[in-house]
């Protein structure tokens, strides 16, 4: 290669190529697909020189574009880089970020030339590439950047009108960079590839050993399927492939033998005999003494001793099946003959279905049709059968469609649609790798689910055959309102409520169906049953206060917003079926905000019961991790949400420019019959006067309708236009702030995936974050946004599907979350096609590749590069170390942490620990005080011994000297005295008393500060234990949602309306004490619903109301919590229940017990005074269960009765099971408890 370019690619690496590794059949694929572009390409080429048509440009892209993919997955990486970089120019012209010019046009000549002449021999005979592609990459990045090119690549590029084979480009490798490349030093060579294969023959004896375990099972079964078939293939194509790469000859031959054997068994469907055993069966000998000889190091003369005995068999099983082993075509081949058929569509139908439905309905649903009877046609033979079949009910269901148009209205037949497409892409592949093509299970229960989806719509053919064409295309084409689509029946009946309640029930049964889904990530699957339980107490909550004051738009919104992100997190666990439900509960929800539904009784009983079936859902997804199909329950929810017991209350919208109204008018014009009526002229006029004016959002379809819909408008409508504008300002306020804080989260999570490319989570958070964002812009009309977002969410998704770490679209994420700013605050929507193109091709590769940090820096929306220059003032930068600015720590004491339980028991326990050795500071502090006292009296004994002791010395002195007082009469003996060592002795004993009183005192002193320390101490103590007792606790009402669920559930079982009423829900409970009541309480209301209220005939003839009422009025009394649990039921018979007991002998005829003191009996395990056993209760075991539990806890519970009016129960629990301080105290044979900071103890007695 020239020096020059040499000099200009230095920088820059391409990935290494491993397609000469790659199996032959494969390869040849390869080729002919590339040859078959080719020929496509030229005409497309000549003809996009001479029109600049944008079609032909698109199609030249497409086939770039497969080019790399296809490349990509054969191990050509090199040139695969150099299709991409044509791909993303021409998306470049594409999205008119990059101006066409002739040298865009000679660039992309040149590499088609290139590939055709220089690339495809090398191909074909696995040689490696003898140019090098950098400089072409490079050319073309220049070429993106529109920046003037080097005279080497000016060179380069103008070889496109003149480059033949043997041209020589400029591009050929060196001989020495060749040589040094393929022949390095012979002595490190030798030595490198003994042990190569030295380590390859031992991986090879490893894996033979797995793929003859597979051998000895299909050996092992009396009756061959598909897929055991399929695994032989696999294992003897294996042994094949890898016997030669550890140039184990002998093997390599035997497997290629019987593997060519079973190929023609597979694809002819011939039944093999005991012939074919026997003959694999002799080469699994083969492989195991091949084996055997080889871990020994056996000589080859050895090996092919053994092949020849293996030969022997095999020529043996010739000579009489000789048929058997003729040449069989190709399985790839197969597939090239249906390449070649026109049914590019229907393979492309994985990624452009929903796409081709939604813009060309139904001419794209038509086509995919005929293609499918086309490959119908095509695939009689014997290997191709499952294909046959499976495209077959594939076509069946593209008629369907056809006939029930309906169904396109939801996403979930996308979801499904999709699903089927990757089947049938499958099929293709295990065809071209040679295996037996068969519907499967998982083909299969695509299939069903498609098939029962379908099954439970009505037709709307007829319907739609009978109106206007032109009606009927705007079905597809513009977002319709709900009431305008289709008309279905009215639901206001209460049967037909019924009947949908009913339905919901029905999906149960695919609980164990092949319709599930099932291993989810378990890290994924907890964090999202977290947070569903979450918004289910905040769905329940919000729909009680809705349902209160259903005029709170307020609720609505949460309870949208609530289903929406519950639908988000079910998606991202793959959970399908559960995020259908909420969507289409979304639906209802946003249709009752713009005041298209109704909000009736049966409609509010409806949605309560589907949020039940949800809750169900969630619990056996937790259980069972599985989530089932739910074909009944999503129909219930359309035919629901198309109810037509409703006004219509017009809609108005603000126009922002007259393009808007120019476009208003042009759907106007293609929905109207041909003679507009005279009194809808003036509305036109208005449209067309007034740019400023509002326009009614259904004027579609109130101008389709009689011309009294128009022309009726009253004050009253006026009224509810300025309401409706009050709702929307709300709803456009709260999606505002909502955006704010989901931008600013994605934008720091966008950040630190940058640092942590291979945090899978951080991905899936900020998929969260856009789908969230995605589902407030859809509310509040934002629809570009929403376009960006969705493209941002599947960017995300895919990314972690792929493990994605390249860094090449970082800065297209950052310019995404950038616009969504602009956009959503700013109303600037400049470059919103350019984003979403390039947001659209983006490549989902497992790639690593790394760029340059300024290359991923280029702008995506300028038309030029612009180079600026700042010129310095010539100050001395900052230090590299300090004096830089210094950023001031966010407030965010406000924030929510989730602490463990078991974090919270911890701290209580250390808290009582603490707690217990203060206590026992202050007791050592106190007997030390008293030790003190006694200190104090013992010097004051000492002080007043040493005075008597003086006096008792100065008495002896005089006495003695009094004699010779009259000697010396001038001379004092007491003041010679003084001088003596006794006298010194005693002063020093005084003096000592007195320190000692010193020290006592500062000893007090101290004593007195600490017990003050103390005293701080206990307080701060008795705070900490408040606030941790404090996080224990949790509100009773957080428990209704589950107790109302019960009662619905039960009551709907047993058609006995309930209903459930709580009083003084503000009362808090220790967490552990409420989980646990949860059963108890369960168990009382299902009792109450079958045995104590009555039937509606028994309860319409005791003049009853004819739905039961059931009450818990929640009191505290000191340090318990008493529920009281009462109905106004038939109550308990006294009489039935003491003849009960007296059976089961636990009472005595000779007894004589008090009304209460039988009730009392009840709680007896067995006794039960049902007359019938129900899944329900009757066992006799449910209130055994609940005294068990309450006493449990520590509590007691207790039953009054009166017989035609009702029951109550009684329950008394503790606030708390916390461990607090306390004095134990035995009088007699009953122990006592006192709380210790209630007292405290000034002395003890001991026996």
């Amino acid at each position: 290669m020239k020096e020059i370019l040499k000099t200009l690619t230095e920088a820059m690496t391409l990935p290494e190529d491993s397609y000469s590794e790659q199996d032959a059949e494969f390869l040849e694929i390869f080729v002919e697909e590339i040859e078959e572009i080719f020929v496509d390409l030229q005409p497309l080429l000549n003809e996009w020189m001479q029109s600049e048509n944008t079609a032909t440009l698109t199609e030249i892209r497409r086939h770039f574009h497969t080019l790399k993919g296809s490349g990509r997955m054969i191990g050509a990486k090199s040139s695969a880089e150099l299709a991409w970089t044509v791909e993303d120019t021409l998306n470049r012209v594409i999205n008119q970020t990059l101006k066409l010019t002739p040298a865009i046009q000679s660039y992309v000549q040149l590499v088609f030339k290139f590939y055709f002449l220089k690339l495809v021999d090398n191909f074909k005979q696995k040689r490696a590439h003898a140019v090098d592609f950098r400089p072409l990459i490079l050319l073309g990045q220049q070429l993106q950047q529109q920046q003037s090119l080097e005279p080497a690549l000016e060179e380069l590029l103008q070889l496109s009108n003149t480059l033949t084979a043997e041209t020589m480009t400029g591009l050929e490798l060196d001989y020495i960079e060749q040589n040094s490349l393929a022949e390095p030093i012979v002595e490190d060579v030798d030595t490198e590839i003994a042990i190569n294969l030295d380590e390859t023959l031992t991986l090879f004896m490893e894996e033979a050993e797995e793929h003859l375990t597979t051998i000895h099972q299909f050996l092992n079964q009396e009756l061959h399927q598909y897929d055991s078939y399929n695994a032989l293939i696999r294992a003897l194509h294996t042994l094949r492939g890898s016997s030669a790469m550890a140039q184990v000859e002998t093997i390599f031959e035997a497997s290629t033998k019987v593997e060519h054997l079973f190929k023609i068994l597979l694809q002819e469907e011939l039944s093999s005999n005991s012939d074919e055993i026997l003959l694999l069966q002799e080469y699994r000998e083969f492989i195991r003494d091949s084996l055997e000889l080889l871990s020994k190091h056996s000589s080859n003369e050895q090996l092919e001793a053994r092949l020849q005995q293996f030969n022997q068999s095999w020529d043996a099983y010739v000579e009489q099946h000789g048929d058997r082993t003729d040449p069989l075509t190709p399985s790839h081949g197969l597939v090239s003959q249906l390449l070649l058929l026109d049914v590019s569509e229907l393979l492309d139908a994985e990624l452009d279905f929903e796409k081709g439905i939604r813009n060309e309905f139904p001419d794209y649903l038509e086509r995919l049709s005929e293609q499918a009877d086309l490959l119908l046609q095509h695939t009689h033979s014997q290997a191709m059968l499952g294909l046959h079949e499976y495209t077959s009910q594939l076509k069946e269901s593209y008629d369907v469609l056809l006939d029930k148009p309906l169904l396109l209205q939801s996403d979930y037949i996308f979801e499904i649609y999709q699903k089927a497409h990757q089947q049938l892409i499958q099929l293709f592949d295990a065809l071209a790798a040679g295996q037996r093509v068969g519907i499967v299970k998982q083909h299969q229960s695509i299939l069903e689910e498609l098939k029962l989806y379908t099954l439970h719509t009505p037709s709307v053919h007829n319907d739609l055959s009978q109106q206007d064409p032109a009606s009927v295309e705007p079905l597809f084409n513009i977002e319709p309102e709900p009431e305008a689509a289709v008309t279905v029946e009215n639901l206001s009946d209460s049967a037909d409520w019924a009947v949908l309640s009913q339905s919901v029930q029905q999906d149960r049964q695919y609980i164990s169906s092949t319709q599930v889904n099932q291993n989810f990530d378990p890290d994924l699957l907890d964090i999202f049953l977290e947070e569903a339980d979450e918004l289910l107490e905040g769905i329940d909550t919000d729909l009680n206060i809705w349902v209160g004051e259903q005029e709170n738009f307020a609720a609505l919104n949460n309870l949208m917003r609530y289903l929406h992100t519950l639908k988000g997190g079910a998606n991202m666990v793959q959970a399908t079926y559960l995020g259908s439900i909420t969507h289409e509960l979304e639906s209802i929800y946003e249709r009752l905000i713009q005041k298209q539904l109704v909000a009736t009784s049966p409609l509010i009983d409806f949605i309560r019961l589907v949020q039940d079936d949800l809750a169900d859902r969630l619990q056996i997804m937790r259980e069972q991790q599985l989530d089932y199909a739910a074909p009944y329950t999503i129909n219930a929810l359309k035919r629901a949400g198309q109810t037509s017991n409703f006004q219509p209350v017009p809609v108005v919208e603000v126009f922002d420019s007259e393009s808007e109204i120019f476009s208003e008018q042009e759907l106007i014009s293609e929905v109207l019959i041909d003679e507009v009526p005279a009194e809808i002229e003036p509305v036109l006029t208005e449209l067309e006067v007034h740019n400023d004016q509002l326009v009614f959002d259904n004027v579609v379809t109130e101008l389709a309708t009689p011309v009294e819909a128009i022309t009726s408008v009253t004050s009253e409508e006026n009224e509810a236009v300025v309401e409706e504008q009050d709702i929307t300002a709300v709803v456009e306020q709260t999606f505002l702030e909502e955006a704010a804080e989901l931008l600013e989260m994605a934008d720091g999570l966008l950040k630190q995936w940058f640092e942590q490319r291979t945090n899978r989570s951080i991905l899936l958070q900020l998929q969260r974050a856009v789908h969230s964002l995605k589902g407030g812009a859809r509310m509040v009309g934002l629809e570009a946004v929403y376009a960006i977002a969705y493209q941002l969410e599947n960017t995300f998704e895919q990314f972690a599907l792929h493990h994605f770490n390249s860094n090449i679209y970082d800065h297209l994420l950052e310019s995404a979350i950038a616009w969504l700013k602009d956009a959503i605050f700013k109303h600037n929507y400049q470059h919103f096609d350019g984003l979403q193109q390039s947001l659209e091709n983006i490549q989902f590769f497992e790639t690593n590749i790394q760029i340059p940090a300024k290359l991923t820096k280029t702008d995506l929306f300028s038309s030029e590069p612009v180079m600026t220059f700042i010129q310095g003032d010539g100050t001395e930068p900052p230090p590299m170390m300090g004096a830089w600015e210094q950023t001031e720590r966010l407030d965010q004491n406000n924030e929510m942490i989730r602490v463990s339980a078991d974090l919270i028991e911890k701290m209580i326990d250390l808290s009582g620990e603490n707690s217990i050795n203060r206590s026992r500071i202050e007791m050592d502090l106190s007997q030390f005080g008293h030790t003190l006292v006694e200190m104090e009296l013992a010097i004051q004994r000492l002080a007043d011994q040493l005075r008597r002791m003086e006096g008792e010395l100065e008495t002896q002195i005089i006495a003695k000297h009094g004699i010779e007082h009259s000697r010396y009469t001038d001379f004092d003996p007491l003041e010679m005295d003084q001088y003596s060592s006794l006298n010194q002795l005693s002063k020093s004993l005084a003096e000592s008393a007195s320190d000692l009183v010193d020290f006592k005192n500062t000893l007090s002193h101290k004593i007195r500060d600490t017990e003050s320390l103390l005293l701080q101490q206990s307080r701060i103590q008795a705070e900490i234990q408040e606030g941790l007792m404090r996080t224990r606790l949790v509100p009773f009402s957080r428990l209704l949602p589950r107790l109302q669920r019960i009662v619905r559930q039960t009551s709907t079982a047993l058609n006995r309306p309930a209903e459930l009423f709580v009083n003084n829900t503000e009362g808090e409970l220790d967490r552990n004490i409420l989980e646990r009541l949860v059963t108890p309480l369960e168990h009382m209301l299902r009792n109450a619903i079958d045995h104590g209220l009555e039937d509606r005939a028994q309860r319409q003839k005791a003049n009853k109301p004819e739905a039961g009422r059931i009450e818990l009025n929640i009191q505290r009394q000191g340090t318990d919590v008493v529920v009281v649990f009462s109905d106004d039921g038939q109550g308990i018979d006294v009489e039935k229940v003491r003849q009960k007991a007296l059976l089961a002998g636990l009472i005595k005829p000779e007894q004589d017990l008090e009304e209460q003191d039988i009730l009392q009996l009840i709680f007896h395990p067995g006794l039960s005074t049902a007359e019938q056993i129900t899944q329900i209760s009757g066992r006799g075991v449910g209130l055994d269960v609940v005294q068990s539990d309450i006493k449990a806890l520590g509590g007691h519970v207790s039953v009054d009765s009166v017989y035609g009016k009702g029951t109550t129960f009684t329950i008394r629990v503790p606030t708390t099971v916390a461990v607090s301080d306390a004095l134990m105290v035995k009088v007699a044979d009953q122990q006592f408890a006192r709380a210790c900071k209630l007292f405290c103890v000034s002395s003890i007695f001991y026996k």
